[in-house]
């Protein structure tokens, strides 16, 4: 059997139990004089305590002396290496990183990116990569989604201020209508209507028609694109008549 100790381990207390001894049996642990304690029916209890145990396996000798007999029992010692301890220790702090980094992975917030970058520069450099690799993935994922979202957000900001004007222009243009359909009807509806608001009638009709053709409209018919009622003088449906 073989007691094994850790690293930091480097002195143990062992007893045992001796039986089948007289009262004047001597007993050495490492070769030191040990006394029997409890003594009952040609039997005892013995501690001793081992210090400054080295690393790697010792042995430690129980010799008992009862008159002509002798026994003599050894007791195998492991102590663990400061190379197995590192070992050991840089399998323990590759396994929690290696926990860290599959935390980050699933939800990348700012603090656990940070927490793994931060186990990660604890290690030695040549353990660092495979882990590195990961954050520096997820961190490039993680900002292009930023962008997308920042870039959707400008679109969608851009396209709400185009709906806002298109229906500002279209309220406006509503407006002008109704006020120009007002004051055609007013004229035309007025009782008593003389020569002299007629005639003022149409030449506000062909000044209007001079300036929408000078702006590119002609011939518009009622229902297309363009067509108003203050275009159509003599309301034959055709806006900007070309041919008048």
């Amino acid at each position: 059997m073989t007691l094994k100790l850790d690293y930091h381990t480097t002195k143990r207390e062992i007893s045992a139990k001796i039986s089948g001894i007289s009262v004047f049996a001597d007993v050495k642990v490492a070769g030191d004089r040990t006394s029997v304690h409890n003594r009952k029916d040609m039997s005892g209890f013995i501690k001793y305590k081992i210090e400054n145990i080295k690393e790697g396996d010792s042995d430690v000798n129980i010799s008992i002396v009862d008159g002509k007999r002798r026994v003599d029992k050894t007791i195998k010692i492991y102590r663990q290496t400061k190379g197995d301890y590192d070992k050991q220790e840089l399998e323990k702090t590759l396994s929690k990183t290696e926990e860290i980094v599959k935390k980050a992975e699933e939800d990348s917030s700012d603090e656990n990116i940070s927490r793994a970058k931060s186990d990660i520069d604890k290690l030695p450099e040549d353990k660092r990569g495979q882990f590195s690799g990961r954050i520096a993935k997820l961190e490039k994922a993680k900002q292009e989604e930023k962008e997308r979202a920042e870039k959707a957000k400008k679109e969608a900001e851009e396209k709400k201020k185009q709906e806002e004007a298109a229906a500002t222009a279209r309220a406006r243009q509503q407006q002008i209508n109704a006020q120009q359909q007002t004051t055609l009807t007013s004229d035309h509806t007025t009782p008593g209507c003389s020569c002299p608001t007629a005639i003022s009638l149409r030449v506000h009709i062909s000044v209007v028609v001079r300036e929408a053709r000078a702006a590119g409209y002609s011939h518009m018919r009622r229902g297309e694109p363009g067509y108003s009622p203050h275009l159509d003088g003599d309301n034959d449906g055709i806006a900007c008549d070309k041919h008048k």
